[in-house]
């Protein structure tokens, strides 16, 4: 019964991340090694797990399961973006229903706790060992369990941690980043967002993040370009013009830096499965997504 779910066994997290993709973007098709949270938080997406298509608005929550071809069409007239995570376990323990009969698609309540909890898995999935695992595993353990029973509870706000004005800017910059595409973004308008001088401004950002705040812009932008990499079929072109690089030659030379690998290198390197990591910086960047819960 599903009111005896037990914890999933020797559960473990692997790639994690947030994106927007450009109208009329595809993902896909590839064959899935082990399982993937999908949430949809704005536009559309089409889904085709094996022969099955499925139709996910904003507030979609889908599982894809090991073995299964998957492929996503994205919304053509809008921008979509979704967050993901992939994880892997032990068969599940007695009380649990058949894997097959496991539903690929939930539709999240306003009350949910799926939604703070993946917001969770984002914000901390980052962190060192051995303290990542002890926290998200219990985290996704429980999503796991919601998803599969269709049972939710309440959603939770997160807290601020930094200044205001650092506050202010970064929210700006995570409405620019997720822009398609994203428009030009100086520091002059950033510090008119925080209501400080520029100087203020980068001396707050140099004090809470060690970086300034077109460090942190240019972060934030490589990281959605990596992540369209990693989980588009667009060209590094297209990815280049949508991350508001001058051109693609300088978006490489910028990735490289960051990364320590070409565009090209690192979509290779993703797709076979190998687990990069991402700036300490980036965990602060993630889309705002409080406001567009649906």
């Amino acid at each position: 019964m599903i009111s005896t779910l037990t914890p999933l066994g020797k559960l473990c997290v692997t790639q994690v991340g947030a994106t927007v993709y450009p109208p009329g973007s595809t993902f896909g098709p590839r064959r899935m090694k082990d399982y993937e949270f999908v949430w949809i938080i704005e536009g559309h997406a089409v889904a085709y797990y094996d022969q099955q298509r499925i139709e996910a608005p904003p507030g979609s929550l889908l599982l894809c399961r090991p073995g299964m071809t998957d492929r996503y069409e994205w919304a053509l007239d809008s921008r979509t973006i979704h967050a993901f995570f992939h994880f892997n376990f032990q068969s599940p323990r007695s009380g649990w229903p058949s894997i097959d009969s496991w539903p690929l698609i939930r539709q999240l309540p306003p009350d949910d706790i799926v939604r703070p909890l993946f917001r969770y898995v984002l914000a901390v999935h980052s962190v060192a060992e051995p303290l990542r695992s002890a926290l998200l595993l219990p985290c996704v353990d429980l999503m796991a369990r919601s998803f599969v029973s269709g049972k939710m509870a309440t959603l939770l706000e997160p807290h601020s941690s930094f200044p205001p004005p650092v506050e202010a800017a970064l929210k700006l910059i995570r409405e620019n980043t997720f822009q398609e595409p994203s428009p030009p973004l100086n520091l002059q308008r950033l510090a008119r967002a925080a209501h400080v001088t520029p100087e203020h401004l980068c001396r707050l950002f140099r004090r809470t993040l060690r970086r300034s705040p077109l460090e942190c812009l240019r972060i934030a932008r490589l990281e959605r370009a990596a992540t369209l990499l990693a989980r588009s079929n667009l060209a590094v072109k297209q990815i280049a013009d949508s991350t508001a690089f001058a051109s693609p030659y300088h978006f490489s030379r910028m990735f490289r830096r960051m990364h320590g690998l070409s565009p090209r290198d690192y979509r290779k390197a993703t797709r076979e499965g190998a687990m990069l990591p991402s700036s300490p910086v980036a965990r602060h960047l993630p889309i705002n997504i409080s406001p567009k819960i649906r």
